[in-house]
């Protein structure tokens, strides 16, 4: 098939759980088919995206940049769309896009997110798929939820109803409608997707992580956290165990230190990590593999979110033990106590920190139980399936009929 790809971001070279998941999917799409690909560029492309744009294409890219602001939130006011479909609105990737729908004999359309939707052509006659990364309304509302403050609870409560209201509008109109999680499919369905219309398209680890020897326990007791520090869920869950669970934990165990790292970081978070005993900034990283070998434990503290989470899986896949709050193995199918330590609180996560640190027998066995998890279930050939049997299925029959 030849499938035109629409995505956000450059997604070379992929760091974060949103480019590591677009790559995988461009990779498993590009060993089958004939992919072009569409994204925005939000600064000038380093020589290494320079070379993979070349080596990888046809990739074709348009600049934009816009910022949150207030201005903009009155903007998409006005356009009556969510503000983060309007930071992503660009009229010459409108142009861009049709021009190339209406040229090329093209059998499918594939947004890869949500706010790639807008891109496609209501009159585009090949299949049209849609991957959404996350239940957006989802995270919205689970986002307003944690808000503490009357007038930003207020906001994101009428963001996560635009946000509900668009996502319904455009899950409607694709043929086919990929979840990574089982709750984010019955979320989606809950919008009037298309009777059978929403599949699994799981989020899977970075590429060559399971291939590495095993990790061999580290006596120094290191926890790491490694993920979007931007990211309001991360953000937020790391205030909380700055300020809570990991305090407690040093009362316990002076000695340990905790490494986070990771691009976007406000700058309240970073007054806040440098200024809390036993926390080392790591940043943004180019390669976690020597963070991987000094932790003892990856702790997951994000809250709130929807979707699944990549870094928890590429912590598995490394074979690094993961201690984390009940967010961070939702949709995973992960068991409590064999694959992952779960806490409900900032207290469990102490204690079940504690007990990692101390114990090499359950280190041992969380580390190959997490990367057995990985193998069965999120590696592209069984992970995909549903991607393959839909642009399989189709193959013979290009033009479905429209409502």
């Amino acid at each position: 098939m030849r499938i035109l790809f629409l995505t956000p971001d450059v997604p070379y070279p992929p760091r974060s759980g949103g480019t590591i998941k677009s790559m995988s999917v461009l990779r498993h799409l590009q060993r089958a088919h004939q992919v072009r690909v569409l994204c925005f560029r939000r600064a000038p492309l380093t020589p290494e995206q320079e070379a993979w744009t070349t080596e990888a294409g046809p990739i074709e890219t348009v600049p934009l940049r816009r910022g949150r602001s207030a201005w903009n939130l009155l903007r998409s006011y006005a356009a009556g769309v969510p503000l983060s479909v309007l930071r992503n609105r660009s009229r010459p990737m409108f142009r861009l896009a049709a021009e190339e729908l209406a040229s090329e004999p093209f059998d499918a359309a594939f947004a890869d997110g949500w706010l790639m939707a807008q891109y496609v052509p209501a009159g585009y006659r090949g299949l049209r798929v849609l991957h959404e990364h996350n239940a957006e309304h989802l995270m919205w509302q689970r986002q307003a939820e944690l808000e503490t403050s009357f007038g930003r609870r207020a906001v994101v409560r009428l963001e996560h109803m635009r946000v509900r209201n668009y996502e319904s509008a455009i899950v409607r109109r694709f043929d086919v409608v990929f979840a990574v999680s089982q709750d984010d499919r019955v979320a989606l369905e809950g919008l009037g997707a298309r009777s059978g219309s929403v599949g699994l398209l799981p989020n899977i680890p970075q590429e060559g992580l399971l291939d590495r020897p095993e990790l061999q326990a580290p006596g120094e007791p290191t926890l790491l956290f490694l993920g979007t520090l931007g990211w309001p869920p991360n953000a937020e869950g790391l205030r909380r165990f700055l300020r809570s669970g990991f305090p407690l934990l040093r009362s316990r165990r002076p000695d340990v230190r905790l490494v986070v790292a990771g691009a976007g970081t406000p700058r309240w978070l970073e007054r806040l990590i440098s200024k809390t005993p036993g926390v080392e900034f790591a940043g943004a990283v180019l390669d976690p593999e020597p963070l991987y070998r000094r932790a003892r434990a990856f702790v997951d503290v994000g809250v709130g979110g929807s979707g699944t989470r990549v870094k928890v899986l590429n912590a598995m896949a490394r074979g690094l033990p993961v201690v984390s709050l009940p967010w961070g193995l939702e949709g995973l199918g992960a068991v409590p106590g064999e694959h992952a330590l779960v806490a409900e609180d900032q207290r469990g996560l102490a204690d079940l920190l504690g007990q990692i640190l101390e114990n090499d027998a359950r280190w041992l066995r969380l580390s190959e139980a997490g990367r057995t998890l990985v193998r069965e279930r999120y590696v592209p050939e069984i992970a995909f399936a549903e991607l393959d049997a839909a642009l399989g299925a189709t193959s013979g029959d290009l033009t479905p009929d429209r409502d």
